[in-house]
Protein backbone atom coordinates (compact mmCIF):
# COMPACT_ATOMS: atom_id res chain seq x y z
CA UNK A 1 0.00 0.00 0.00
CA UNK A 2 1.55 3.71 -0.82
CA UNK A 3 1.73 5.96 2.05
CA UNK A 4 2.83 9.08 -0.04
CA UNK A 5 1.18 10.25 -3.72
CA UNK A 6 2.55 12.86 -5.66
CA UNK A 7 0.63 15.54 -7.38
CA UNK A 8 0.96 18.29 -9.46
CA UNK A 9 -1.05 21.28 -9.08
CA UNK A 10 -1.38 24.33 -10.54
CA UNK A 11 -1.18 27.87 -8.26
CA UNK A 12 -1.48 31.33 -9.16
CA UNK A 13 0.73 34.08 -7.83
CA UNK A 14 -0.08 37.06 -6.82
CA UNK A 15 1.31 40.54 -5.74
CA UNK A 16 -1.12 44.04 -6.23
CA UNK A 17 -2.80 43.40 -9.35
CA UNK A 18 -0.29 41.27 -11.12
CA UNK A 19 -0.66 37.50 -11.16
CA UNK A 20 1.39 34.52 -12.53
CA UNK A 21 0.81 31.10 -12.82
CA UNK A 22 2.92 27.97 -12.62
CA UNK A 23 2.77 24.53 -10.81
CA UNK A 24 4.14 22.95 -7.18
CA UNK A 25 4.75 19.43 -6.37
CA UNK A 26 3.23 18.02 -3.74
CA UNK A 27 3.73 14.79 -1.81
CA UNK A 28 0.65 13.72 0.54
CA UNK A 29 0.99 11.16 2.55
CA UNK A 30 -1.69 8.58 3.99
CA UNK A 31 -2.78 7.95 7.69
CA UNK A 32 -0.16 5.03 7.58
CA UNK A 33 2.50 6.96 6.54
CA UNK A 34 1.99 9.61 8.73
CA UNK A 35 2.33 7.65 11.72
CA UNK A 36 5.40 5.90 10.19
CA UNK A 37 6.81 9.59 10.25
CA UNK A 38 5.78 10.28 13.46
CA UNK A 39 7.76 6.77 14.76
CA UNK A 40 10.93 8.20 12.70
CA UNK A 41 10.85 11.46 14.26
CA UNK A 42 10.19 10.06 17.97
CA UNK A 43 13.44 7.99 17.72
CA UNK A 44 15.46 10.60 16.27
CA UNK A 45 14.81 12.87 19.14
CA UNK A 46 15.04 9.58 21.35
CA UNK A 47 18.56 8.93 19.83
CA UNK A 48 19.52 12.90 20.22
CA UNK A 49 18.50 12.80 23.93
CA UNK A 50 20.91 9.66 24.32
CA UNK A 51 23.21 11.52 23.02
CA UNK A 52 23.11 14.09 25.45
CA UNK A 53 23.78 11.59 28.74
CA UNK A 54 27.21 10.98 27.49
CA UNK A 55 27.52 14.87 28.27
CA UNK A 56 28.35 15.78 31.95
CA UNK A 57 27.37 18.59 32.47
CA UNK A 58 24.25 19.04 29.92
CA UNK A 59 23.04 15.92 31.01
CA UNK A 60 21.17 17.05 33.85
CA UNK A 61 19.03 19.56 31.37
CA UNK A 62 18.78 18.27 28.19
CA UNK A 63 17.63 14.70 28.92
CA UNK A 64 14.30 15.54 30.62
CA UNK A 65 14.13 18.65 27.73
CA UNK A 66 14.15 15.21 25.32
CA UNK A 67 12.39 13.29 27.15
CA UNK A 68 9.57 15.45 28.45
CA UNK A 69 9.34 18.49 26.02
CA UNK A 70 11.07 17.95 22.67
CA UNK A 71 10.24 14.57 21.89
CA UNK A 72 6.15 14.36 22.25
CA UNK A 73 6.13 18.22 20.58
CA UNK A 74 8.04 16.86 17.59
CA UNK A 75 5.94 13.41 17.23
CA UNK A 76 2.80 15.42 16.84
CA UNK A 77 4.32 18.17 15.06
CA UNK A 78 5.46 15.91 12.00
CA UNK A 79 2.00 13.44 12.65
CA UNK A 80 0.13 16.76 11.40
CA UNK A 81 1.74 17.07 8.47
CA UNK A 82 -0.73 16.09 5.80
CA UNK A 83 1.34 17.26 2.88
CA UNK A 84 4.61 18.50 1.94
CA UNK A 85 5.93 21.25 -1.27
CA UNK A 86 8.85 19.44 -2.76
CA UNK A 87 9.09 22.11 -5.80
CA UNK A 88 7.66 24.86 -7.01
CA UNK A 89 7.98 26.42 -10.66
CA UNK A 90 6.50 29.79 -10.59
CA UNK A 91 7.44 33.21 -11.43
CA UNK A 92 7.07 36.57 -9.41
CA UNK A 93 4.38 38.51 -10.59
CA UNK A 94 6.67 41.81 -10.03
CA UNK A 95 9.62 41.04 -11.43
CA UNK A 96 9.59 37.74 -13.75
CA UNK A 97 11.89 36.09 -11.82
CA UNK A 98 11.62 32.44 -10.98
CA UNK A 99 10.07 32.16 -7.00
CA UNK A 100 11.65 30.58 -4.35
CA UNK A 101 9.16 28.31 -2.55
CA UNK A 102 10.39 27.72 1.09
CA UNK A 103 7.14 26.74 3.15
CA UNK A 104 7.05 22.75 3.22
CA UNK A 105 3.76 22.57 3.75
CA UNK A 106 0.73 22.99 1.32
CA UNK A 107 -1.36 25.76 3.39
CA UNK A 108 -3.56 28.10 1.25
CA UNK A 109 -2.51 31.53 0.99
CA UNK A 110 1.47 30.88 1.12
CA UNK A 111 3.11 34.05 1.73
CA UNK A 112 6.93 34.21 0.34
CA UNK A 113 9.34 36.91 -0.20
CA UNK A 114 11.05 37.26 -3.95
CA UNK A 115 14.24 36.94 -3.20
CA UNK A 116 14.89 39.07 -6.43
CA UNK A 117 12.58 42.74 -5.76
CA UNK A 118 12.03 41.70 -2.03
CA UNK A 119 8.13 41.97 -2.36
CA UNK A 120 5.74 39.34 -0.79
CA UNK A 121 3.86 37.53 -3.22
CA UNK A 122 0.26 35.27 -2.17
CA UNK A 123 0.68 31.66 -4.21
CA UNK A 124 -3.01 30.07 -4.03
CA UNK A 125 -4.57 27.24 -5.53
CA UNK A 126 -6.30 27.32 -9.19
CA UNK A 127 -9.81 26.27 -9.36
Amino acid sequence: MHHTTQYTRTITATSNESTTHGTIEVLEFSEQGRVKRAWVMALKCLGATALCVLIPVAHFLLVPLGLLVVTPIMTIYTFRVRTKIISACVDCPACHKPLNVLTSQERYPIYENCGSCHRQIALSKTA
